[in-house]
């Protein structure tokens, strides 16, 4: 071969990967550069391989552009950082797709596209309209007084166990003396409060293993997910290499969870009655027994709805309050300005109650912060736009990811000022009443939280009644730091160890 031709191969080969790394769809955000086998991908890895959200963060200040486009693979998508383009995604019909060909996905759900969570179209807002109308009879989206004064017997119960000692061997696993392990200690009365709307009971006492079971299946899936879909979305065949990339805890977890209800299922469906409505599973059997229903009702769509609709109250409920708990620890002006608050207002006479909220502003200003410093789900779950459109002045091209970086937005120095501090009285107005909280921690628009309610009323509840009974303090040893936690779909903090002290 002559040394020009030599040349010229070289020159091409050197054109085709500049192309490979640049090229992108006209008129898009500012993209990384690509590089072969996983795009983009690459370089988050390398900037941190653990939390996405921090290397997108990253990438969008080194881009000087709040929203940008990266390869995740072979996939085209376009990331946001900022409140406004944010809310705008969230608001729009056009960004409500989600990625639904993803095989780790289905395989979670009967090797179908079923659930709530990761479905868009018209099965989506069929069933999700359904989900509504009937959730809302059991304290989604509405107070509902039996709901709540179910979950204050649940929450008195959990007070008695704490304060009394445990009885069973599943509850001296996780109570010592004076010693509890947050978030397991948690878990029974998260799991049972959601059952009991799903299914119109409670599991006794003696049977809280099977909701501490509930709640780590949960958390395994959690945290086996990479919430940029990572290699799995990218290289299907990743997941016959075991639990390399999390698929043998994502599969684990879902049938941990699976199991469960099926059986509570066919104990439903036996005593069943036409006049009576325990929970939102008998709505749905009964819809199941009509004969002109929609072919998207069926008993394995109904297992993954529930599904969908638990393990979050399942996993991030528990997570949740343990980082308020271990921000607090590490914050004890600010612990003993709350119990002072919950002492002159409410008193050691009686417990804290949904009704208090409205004057305990400080303690709901507390909770709002430990959720905006510790975005729990620090990048959503990834959208998709299901048509051509534009966004902040680009085109956004039809059928691509969209990922909306959360955590980023609720750590924006421009928005918050000192983001890195923990500093409750953001959140309230000159007058110490609360102000409106732009952290949009149950997302936004259509693809809003349908236990939104429902979430923030158990997580005052519960993190009022410990501060109003008990005083914390770290145990030597254990993951006390604020950086002792553990990524996935949702950042949740490290099991540990946490003493408790009657006040």
């Amino acid at each position: 071969m002559s040394p020009l031709l030599i040349v010229l191969f070289a020159l091409l080969v050197v054109y085709k990967l500049y192309r490979f790394a640049y090229d992108k769809p006209p008129n898009t955000p500012p993209s990384l550069i690509r590089i072969p086998i996983g795009g983009s991908y690459w370089l988050l890895l390398w900037r941190n391989y653990k939390y996405m959200h921090l290397a997108l963060d990253y990438y969008a200040r080194k881009l000087k552009s709040n929203l940008f486009s990266c390869y995740l693979g072979e996939y085209f998508a376009v990331i946001a950082n900022d409140y406004a383009n944010i809310k705008e995604i969230l608001s729009r019909e056009e960004f409500d797709g989600r990625i639904t060909n993803i095989d780790y996905i289905k395989d979670r759900a009967f090797k179908k596209k079923l659930g709530i969570f990761f479905i868009d179209g018209p099965k989506w807002q069929e069933q999700k309209r359904f989900a509504l109308r009937y959730m809302r009879d059991f304290g989604f989206g509405r107070r509902h007084d039996k709901l709540e004064s179910e979950i204050m017997d649940e929450m008195t119960l959990f007070l008695d166990i704490l304060k009394n000692g445990p009885i069973y061997d599943g509850e001296k696993e996780i109570i010592r003396g004076n010693l509890a392990l947050f978030p397991d200690v948690l878990y029974a009365s998260s799991a049972n409060n959601i059952w009991n709307v799903m299914f119109g009971y409670r599991f006794d006492r003696s049977e809280h293993d099977v909701s501490r079971h509930l709640c780590r299946s949960a958390l395994m899936m959690q945290r086996a997910n990479d919430p940029t879909g990572g290699a799995l979305l990218q290289y299907p065949f990743l997941k016959y290499f075991g639990n390399v990339f999390g698929y043998k805890n994502h599969i684990k977890g879902s049938n941990g969870m699976i199991d469960v209800v099926k059986k509570a299922l066919e104990r439903q469906k036996t005593t069943l009655s036409e006049n009576d409505n325990r929970g939102f599973a008998d709505n749905y059997l009964k819809k199941l027994n009509e004969d002109n229903k929609s072919h998207n009702f069926t008993e394995e769509q109904m297992i993954i709805l529930i599904i969908d609709m638990m393990f979050p109250a399942f996993s991030a409920i528990p997570s949740a309050i343990t980082n308020a708990i271990k921000y607090l620890m590490h914050n004890s002006k600010i612990m003993e300005k709350v119990q002072n608050e919950i002492d002159n207002v409410v008193g050691t006479g009686r417990l804290v109650t949904w009704e208090d909220r409205v004057n305990l502003p400080y303690t709901e200003a507390v909770i709002r912060e430990s959720l905006r410093i510790e975005t729990l789900a620090p990048l959503g779950i990834i959208h998709r736009t299901t048509k051509k459109t534009t966004l902040g002045g680009y085109e956004i091209p039809a059928n691509i990811p969209i990922i909306t970086n959360l955590a980023a937005m609720n750590n924006d120095p421009d928005m918050w000022g000192d983001p890195e501090n923990f500093r409750p009285e953001r959140f309230l107005k000159e007058d110490g009443q609360l102000s409106k909280d732009l952290t949009l921690p149950f997302g936004f628009g259509r693809r809003l939280c349908a236990g939104e309610t429902y979430a923030r009323y158990n997580m005052f509840q519960s993190i009022a009644l410990l501060l109003q009974n008990f005083n914390f303090f770290f145990v030597e040893g254990e993951p006390s730091s604020l950086e002792d936690k553990v990524p996935g779909l949702i950042i949740s903090p490290k099991e540990l160890w946490i003493r408790l002290e009657l006040r």
